[in-house]
């Protein structure tokens, strides 16, 4: 009985000084809500959404960071508040905070939260994006740029490509032309416009217009070039597609491979993967 009090008594004591060393770090660690209101919220708003203050900023209005919170990575939040932002009201802030206190801020930074909504993306990516990409999204524009239905992207890549462009391409940044919930709403867009390829669909595909001379995908061969030395599921997608498209059965194929739609190459394409994944 009295080994049981004793070892009671030690674990109690136990869980004590346990408790006062996580309350020691938690303690030891920055209040970020609280550095956050005294050199953020002046500009950005005491819940991201930029202050009045903020959206009258020259050249460029303060970010909406609430939009931003959950897409931008801790490593960017942490070069944009240790360095700021050239040709903004940004400004280096690693001489008012100390590393650990910049880490408290994009912490509490990341607590906002934003609900995209598509529709006001559309009506934006008309106004901002259709003249290259087309309004339906298939880039039929010529002027190159690029097909957004069969993108691979996610939600953090389209809002990094729209903020930062493309270098060497058509895709200039967007982050001073575009406000923050506007990217994001226009990538929430973007992406409900993907074409969802199907396998089944791609399987009828195949056999109505390929099984004559491939019984099955595994009987495709790779012919040519580097080809001699790849498989099918080590072709990433563009590479799959121009084998479909352009190999050397296209002229094989009585004009049946041409007469697909783009769309129908991306089912049997999805088909093929899937049946090569099973292998």
């Amino acid at each position: 009985m009295i080994g049981t009090v004793r070892h009671a008594l030690a674990l109690a004591v136990l869980c004590m000084i346990l408790a006062g060393a996580g309350l020691a770090r938690a303690e030891g660690f920055p209040n970020g809500k609280a550095l956050y209101g005294k050199n953020c919220a002046v500009c950005h708003g005491a819940d991201g959404s930029v202050s009045e203050y903020g959206k009258h900023l020259k050249p460029f209005p303060a970010r909406n960071l609430r939009a931003m919170a959950q897409w931008l990575d801790a490593d960017e939040f942490r070069r944009i508040i240790t360095y700021g932002l050239h040709n903004s009201e940004m400004t280096a802030k690693k001489y008012t905070l100390n590393p650990l206190e910049i880490e408290a801020v994009i912490r509490y930074i990341k607590t906002f939260t934003f609900r995209p909504k598509p529709g006001m993306g559309k009506k934006r990516y008309m106004q901002v994006c259709a003249v290259c990409h087309g309004r339906d999204g298939r880039a039929r524009t010529g002027l190159g740029a690029k097909n957004l239905v069969y993108s691979k992207l996610d939600m953090k890549g389209l809002i990094h490509t729209i903020r930062l462009g493309r270098p060497g391409t058509m895709m200039t940044p967007k982050f001073n032309q575009i406000s923050s919930p506007d990217i994001v709403n226009i990538a929430a867009y973007i992406y409900s416009l993907r074409y969802k390829a199907n396998g089944q669909r791609g399987a009828m595909l195949f056999r109505k217009n390929c099984a004559s001379c491939h019984t099955t995908p595994g009987h495709i061969r790779l012919t040519g070039n580097a080809g001699l030395q790849s498989t099918m599921n080590r072709l990433n997608a563009n590479q799959l597609e121009l084998r479909l498209r352009y190999g050397r059965h296209a002229h094989l194929a009585d004009k049946s491979v041409s007469k697909l739609s783009s769309d129908n190459i991306h089912d049997i394409m999805a088909y093929i993967r899937e049946w090569t994944s099973k292998k």
